[in-house]
């Protein structure tokens, strides 16, 4: 098995299609097509059905391509330990993220990593907690941080700290008033203050006639607020719907309704300008920090230490 079959067929795989794996690979169809006839006439089986639209993968090309993988993942892992030797000199860091962990609770310790290993190449994937995990399984990151409910089976995951949910409403609300005795600041979740333990939760249905900001993305956020919203016994009534954090919070400020925000935002996003917050008494509103990489697979150097270098700045569950 060649590096050139290996890339022909695996581009031909997962584009499912000719025409389109032609263009990725730089070469004409009727070329990479006699490529692939001459690969499965030596080989004595066939790798791909053409009678259907798009082509499917047989059982023979099901094997071919798990045995590629494999090769893969082995001729990188050669590469990674043979550059190694040479200690932390070089080498590349692929990390997967949400944008807002890569812009915000990240950069403390990217730049910790960087003063400490200049010569690391560092690549930072933001995406959805899905598309990571499949760019984990393809060997394209080395490890991905989130609040991903991921396969305990495919992944190693270790737990770094605890993400909780806090009730944002805009100062100008009537209903600050009436829930004067539980309103906490940016300045208590930030330090973590006497009154942020001490002090009791908002029963949530005293909000119920308020209109929510939701967060609307494919990492089930949305359902996590909708229950905790239906476990106080209401349906929340939605005014807008946004799958980024900054949005729904400037919305928030600008009094157009309330949304969950969680701790991490309000301590590390950079704003100055906070409404009320509100903390709450359900287990939904609370999710880990998770590290995760896939298992069964070497981890190089460097992401053993960016990983070390994380655990570093995270004490008593909490992101420093």
């Amino acid at each position: 098995m060649t590096p050139q079959q290996i890339e022909y067929v695996l581009a031909v795989a997962e584009e499912r299609s000719f025409s389109k794996a032609a263009k990725r690979l730089f070469v004409t169809q009727p070329s990479l097509s006699k490529f692939i006839i001459n690969l499965e006439t030596s080989l004595g089986v066939t790798l791909f059905d053409r009678s259907s639209s798009p082509i499917t993968v047989t059982e023979a090309g099901n094997i071919f391509i798990e045995t590629a993988n494999r090769m893969k993942e082995l001729e990188e892992e050669m590469s990674l330990r043979l550059n190694e030797l040479s200690g932390l000199k070089n080498g590349n860091l692929r990390i997967g993220t949400s944008p807002f962990y890569a812009a915000n609770m990240l950069m403390k310790t990217v730049l910790y990593f960087h003063n400490k290993y200049p010569d690391i190449q560092i690549t930072i994937q933001e995406d959805t907690y899905r598309n990571l995990e499949d760019s984990i399984l393809r060997g394209d990151i080395d490890i991905m941080i989130g609040t991903s409910n991921a396969d305990e089976e495919l992944f190693n995951i270790e737990e770094l700290c605890t993400e909780k949910l806090y009730l944002a409403v805009p100062n100008t609300r009537s209903v600050n008033k009436k829930c004067a005795e539980y309103i906490l600041t940016a300045e208590d979740i930030r330090t973590n203050s006497e009154k942020l333990f001490m002090g009791e939760t908002v029963k949530l249905d005293m909000f119920k006639k308020e209109r929510f900001v939701l967060r609307s993305n494919s990492d089930i956020t949305q359902i996590q607020q909708k229950k905790i919203c239906r476990a106080a016994g209401f349906v929340p009534e939605t005014v807008l719907e946004s799958n980024n954090l900054d949005t729904i919070f400037s919305f928030v400020c600008a009094g157009l309704g309330v949304a969950f925000v969680p701790d991490t935002f309000i301590k590390f996003s950079d704003t100055e300008n906070h409404p009320a917050y509100y903390a709450l008494n359900n287990p939904e509103a609370e999710k880990h920090i998770k590290l995760i990489y896939k298992k069964n697979k070497y981890l190089s150097r460097s992401a053993i230490e960016f990983c070390n270098s994380l655990r570093e700045l995270i004490g008593m569950g909490t992101w420093k």
